[in-house]
């Protein structure tokens, strides 16, 4: 992951001789980033959560994490992956996120039978009032399908406001039981 991270410092060298230096994700210390959306009592709760810049390239160490921290097979671990990056990139179009020094958190919980992703912005924009929502699907527009897959594919999603102003937006996927790693759709040859 530093790699990665160096590979793009360098390839945004200035004319001046410096290079943009970009910060490595930090653990999530808050109690609230840290704690999963309980639908039940008493659930084991495997869990961790990063804050990341409000850049688009922090998608990819996004997803990196998720994998990560998930310990799925890639087959079911894409779907979860698609979603959570839908909601990264909500967060850096419509909030204080993807300003300068702008954050996103992304909190990861393996659940009984499935896995929460949450994704909490920094807030709205001075001025703005930013309220994650369903937009009517217009086929003209390129935008406003993202939570539209959220709803679609996840098993269950939801917003979360915080009293400091920062909005969450959660969803879970149940775990797919199968007796082999493989997906459904592999036939040996």
């Amino acid at each position: 992951m530093r790699a990665a991270l160096v590979d793009r410092a360098e390839e945004t060298e200035t004319g001046t001789g410096k290079r943009d230096v970009f910060p490595l994700p930090k653990r999530a210390t808050a109690p609230s980033d840290r704690a999963p959306v309980l639908l039940e009592a008493n659930p084991e709760v495997t869990g961790s959560a990063i804050t990341v810049p409000g850049d688009p390239f922090y998608a990819t160490v996004m997803r990196r994490r998720l994998r990560t921290l998930a310990s799925l097979p890639d087959w079911e671990i894409r779907p979860v992956a698609l979603l959570a990056s839908e909601l990264f990139n909500n967060c850096i179009r419509h909030t204080r996120s993807g300003d300068p020094g702008g954050e996103v958190t992304i909190s990861v919980f393996k659940l009984a039978g499935r896995i929460q992703v949450r994704i909490t912005d920094a807030g709205p924009r001075e001025g703005e009032i930013t309220v994650p929502h369903l937009r009517p699907l217009d086929p003209e527009n390129e935008s406003g399908r993202g939570l539209h897959l959220v709803a679609t594919n996840a098993s269950r999603w939801g917003t979360i406001h915080h009293d400091d102003g920062r909005t969450s937006v959660w969803f879970e996927v149940d775990r797919i039981e199968r007796t082999s790693a493989k997906p459904a759709d592999h036939t040996e040859r």
